[in-house]
């Protein structure tokens, strides 16, 4: 499950320079770092440019909602909006990550699974840092709409609950069911499942 793959969980942009040490304590394992596009502004670029300079080989995925969600949704320097309420160029991650010669950049959007597994695929058989972009707007800000629903087609195998780890997934007198108070509507559920029980507006 997801919350099973972190090993280790700091604040403001720790994750990379962690990772590139953990390369060389353990080169045979491919370490992630995470971080949101917030922190890689306010922290995360000079980690970035030790991981290059030091030939680590690791994978940083910015989470980047375009917003700083943890704080307060302040504006940032890739949000097109500074603090005194003035529309700006925005600051292309992309194009910071390929000026400090980051090997690989891809940009996807987390809501597509198939299309997310493929670029940590791709960035997996490239050696040196690579960097994947998971850019899909905050659900505090863009509210999404609909709901998920689980049909009588569910065989039970509990897939969707055991590898997203969506904390609107449970189980309900044994069966699989979802908390529409905490449902978003992503759909990653219905990607997941294997007999497409799972649907919802726009993800029927």
């Amino acid at each position: 499950m997801p919350l099973d793959m972190v090993d280790t969980c700091l604040c403001m942009g720790a994750g990379i320079t962690m990772a590139q040490g953990f390369h060389w304590t353990e080169p045979d394992s491919t370490c992630f770092a995470f971080m949101g596009d917030s922190t890689f502004f306010a922290s995360g670029m000079t980690g970035v440019v030790n991981a290059v300079y030091n030939e680590a080989d690791m994978i940083l995925c910015v989470l980047d909602n375009s917003t700083t969600a943890m704080t307060g949704h302040q504006p940032h320097p890739g949000t097109g909006k500074n603090m005194m309420g003035h529309i700006v160029d925005k600051v292309s991650i992309e194009k910071i990550l390929e000026g400090m010669g980051v090997a690989k950049i891809v940009t996807v959007d987390p809501l597509d699974l198939e299309a997310s597994i493929q670029a940590v695929k791709e960035c997996t058989a490239v050696k040196g840092v690579k960097a994947i972009i998971f850019k899909s707007p905050c659900i505090a800000i863009s509210k999404p709409q609909g709901k998920m629903q689980v049909s009588s087609a569910c065989i039970q195998c509990k897939k969707c609950i055991r590898e997203i780890g969506c904390p609107a997934l449970i189980t309900l007198d044994g069966k699989v069911a979802i908390d529409e108070g905490l449902c978003t509507g992503c759909g990653l559920c219905s990607q997941i499942c294997p007999v497409n029980a799972i649907g919802g507006d726009g993800n029927e």
